[in-house]
């Protein structure tokens, strides 16, 4: 009996075993994104899994419901993210993707749990994100420079 219900699909076509992994390997990507409430991270995974389940359907192997649910995780992450910056949810990709090197390169654990909090983010951690935001320099600006002819001691110059 206890084979029986391991061999069920738990989730769209996927074994329980394949189900289990992708939920471990999915779980293991919140923390790698500086989330540490395993409560957190149970809801929000199950939240990407169902995600990844209604893109996917029925059909699909292991691998492609992973990739869906990391997919839908960096989806999320990166709304978070964007929701604590106050910027719009289309910002510009680039501007995003600075935003999250800047995040997890600068963050520390647990500061990932911040971002899902109900409500407007703390002034606090919104302007240490603003912080670590890179920083473009400006342009070159040319400099005047006055014209000097070149002399070479070695050989003779006119």
């Amino acid at each position: 009996m206890n084979q029986a219900h391991q061999a069920e699909p738990a989730h769209g076509s996927l074994s329980h075993a394949a189900s289990m992994r992708v939920q471990a390997q999915a779980g293991e990507y919140w923390r790698r994104l500086w989330l540490s409430d395993p409560a957190l991270i149970a809801h929000l995974t199950e939240e990407c899994l169902h995600r990844a389940r209604k893109r996917l359907g029925q059909q699909g192997s292991e691998q492609e419901w992973l990739m869906r649910t990391l997919e839908e995780i960096q989806r999320r992450f990166d709304h978070a993210l964007a929701r604590a910056l106050r910027w719009p949810p289309t910002v510009d990709g680039h501007a995003l993707a600075a935003a999250r090197a800047a995040f997890l390169l600068g963050g520390t654990p647990s500061e990932g749990d911040a971002l899902f909090r109900t409500g407007e983010p703390a002034p606090e951690f919104q302007a240490r994100l603003q912080a670590l935001l890179p920083r473009s320099t400006p342009p070159e600006a040319p400099l005047s420079m006055p014209p000097a002819p070149l002399r070479f001691w070695l050989f003779k110059s006119p």
